[in-house]
């Protein structure tokens, strides 16, 4: 059903239709609970958390063979963005970049694309923070990864 479809619809439903839709979408889409939550608190900390501990399950090398999987962490990410909430974005984008520079720095990893999907999301990050005019908040964690990056002949620019 197209967008256009589905406001036709919703438009043709009672109020406590729409009320039931959306609990029973709440209830049962984890995603469209914590896009629903955010919208009514606003308080992106708890979702944070939650999306920062998967994008570390995914960066941090895992078994014998210290597979890193970090095309995963970004597929996560992908996925958030989709919430359209900026904050929640930054906030991963730049866990992100830090847990792959601690990579870097632990096991010596090295290789161009890896490098490459750092400044990118890096990139993505600060256009955000500018994007929301919330340059001081983040000014000294964009400072120290930055930092940080240029000690692996990484340019993080801000």
């Amino acid at each position: 059903m197209a967008l256009r479809e589905l406001k036709k619809e919703l438009n043709q439903m009672e109020k406590t239709e729409i009320i039931k839709l959306i609990s029973e979408i709440y209830k049962k889409i984890p995603d469209a609970k914590n896009y629903l939550d955010i919208f009514t608190t606003g308080d992106i900390k708890k979702l944070a958390e939650k999306y920062k501990k998967e994008v570390e399950k995914y960066i941090y090398p895992n078994g014998r063979n210290m597979v890193l999987r970090e095309t995963e962490a970004r597929k996560i990410i992908r996925s958030v963005r989709k919430m359209n909430i900026t904050e929640l974005n930054i906030q991963l984008e730049l866990h992100y970049v830090s847990c792959c520079l601690e990579i870097i720095d632990d096991f010596g990893y090295w290789d161009d694309n890896y490098y490459m999907a750092i400044e990118k999301m890096f990139d993505n990050a600060v256009n955000g923070i500018y994007e929301m005019g919330i340059e001081e908040k983040y000014l000294e964690q964009i400072k120290t990864l930055s930092l940080k990056a240029s000690e692996f002949g990484i340019e993080l620019d801000y």
